[in-house]
């Protein structure tokens, strides 16, 4: 039985955001719980609603910031989705040391993968 995944949708594109959003909340197994356009209210908003994504995009032209690796040291049993847009592709990680990357995901996969029963291996 899938149960439903909370979600956690942290960057500062508001577009993005209410496009995920909107996205998200016509999956059947996916619930919003949070938006947070503030990287610093992260930690309170993953402490409060116990996600288990966070979805995260970077600027254009910005690698993965050295955050994210102390994000997933102090929330290991959240798991971390990094959108890169001028990139074309998104990575996943969580710990201990899970990392996938997926070129060209297509959106309907996209929300598969977040409704899955993963494990945190």
């Amino acid at each position: 039985m899938v149960s439903t995944k909370r979600v956690i949708l942290a960057n500062g594109s508001r577009l993005l955001r209410e496009m995920l959003h909107h996205v998200i909340n016509k999956a059947e197994h996916l619930e919003v719980v949070q938006e947070v356009p503030d990287r610093d209210k992260l930690p309170l908003a993953i402490e409060r609603f116990d996600p288990e994504w966070v979805i995260v995009s970077f600027p254009v032209k910005e690698d993965e910031p050295n955050w994210t690796n102390v994000y997933l040291q102090v929330y290991p049993s959240v798991r971390f989705v990094f959108i890169f847009p001028d990139q074309n592709h998104i990575k996943m990680k969580w710990q201990p040391s899970y990392e996938e990357v997926f070129p060209d995901l297509s959106l309907k996969d996209f929300i598969h993968i977040l409704e899955k029963d993963l494990q945190h291996t």
